[in-house]
């Protein structure tokens, strides 16, 4: 029988099996812990640092469609990139972080969500319409909302956010949502677009934060016991595979969990939700256009 384990950081490392447990991250955490493959650990991402002067080099394939991202595609303002597991290239670091709210891992309004980090340049406006996360998941499935053969997500894009403070809520709510399959896989999980369209408003200038987060909270749907873990990107001296937009700036995600009582803790870092393991930068994006 094949076995997947996933990493308890920030609340304790513990290794478990594929029966779910909750647990914040997906990988093993680096300084010696072995991860599910039995290859060799992976060193900790402070091995790999600094990261506050990157030289950025064309990324080894290019945008399927030149200004476009998401899944199914649109008008692309902002994309973090694609996953990449390769167990076997440790500075790789794969790994997810908990973005769900199910019969697992449950609060309000989200049982644990990344919150990614983009920058909308001076100069210029965003007409924002949909926003999207890229999730490692069991089954895909998500909440019917309302009544409609889409699932549901809970949607937000904040600014100021810091350790322990969501910052202002610049526009949010739970809409209809599109989970489509990106065919990349890892940690015997298929990872899924989860995608809200249809919104409507503008970012000025500056720093914000941005969370989609899969639902599935009907008791009588066996597959809201699935997880969802948001994909991260890496950023180490290359930038990731199909990135768009404003480079994302680099280990300022953030991690907040009802669940696991962690308020917007940083998803980097040895203390980290992610233990030093990956989790820099996370497979998000936003669509829309830009404004004068």
């Amino acid at each position: 029988m094949v076995k997947k384990f996933v990493c308890l950081t920030a609340l304790g490392t513990a290794l478990i099996a594929f029966v779910y447990q909750p647990a914040p991250a997906q990988n093993s955490s680096g300084g010696g812990a072995p991860n599910y493959l039995g290859t060799p650990p992976k060193p900790a991402i402070s091995d790999y640092g600094p990261f506050t002067k990157i030289n950025f080099s064309k990324s080894s394939t290019k945008p399927l469609i030149a200004g476009r991202c998401g899944n199914p595609s649109g008008p692309c303002l902002f994309y973090g990139g694609d996953f990449v597991f390769d167990p076997f290239y440790p500075p790789t670091l794969a790994n997810g972080l908990a973005n769900e709210t199910d019969l697992n891992v449950f609060g309000i309004p989200y049982g644990a969500a990344a919150w990614v980090p983009f920058t909308v340049p001076a100069g210029t406006g965003w007409a924002v319409t949909g926003l999207f996360t890229n999730n490692q998941s069991t089954y895909g499935v998500l909440d019917q909302y309302p009544t409609t053969p889409t699932s549901a997500a809970f949607w937000s894009v904040n600014q100021a956010v810091s350790p322990g403070n969501a910052g202002t809520v610049i526009a949010s709510g739970t809409s209809a949502a599109t989970s489509t399959p990106t065919g990349r896989a890892a940690f015997g999980l298929n990872e899924y677009t989860v995608q809200v369209t249809g919104l409507n408003f503008v970012l000025a200038p500056g720093k914000y934060w941005m969370a989609v987060v899969p639902l599935c909270t009907n008791t009588d749907d066996a597959y809201c016991h699935g997880v969802f873990f948001e994909s991260d990107v890496e950023y180490i001296n290359v930038r990731p595979a199909n990135a768009q937009g404003p480079p994302e700036p680099v280990d300022e995600s953030f991690f907040d969990s009802p669940f696991f009582g962690v308020s917007f803790t940083q998803a980097n870092s040895a203390t980290g939700a992610c233990g030093g393991a990956g989790c820099d930068a996370f497979s998000a994006g936003v669509l829309g256009r830009k404004i004068q």
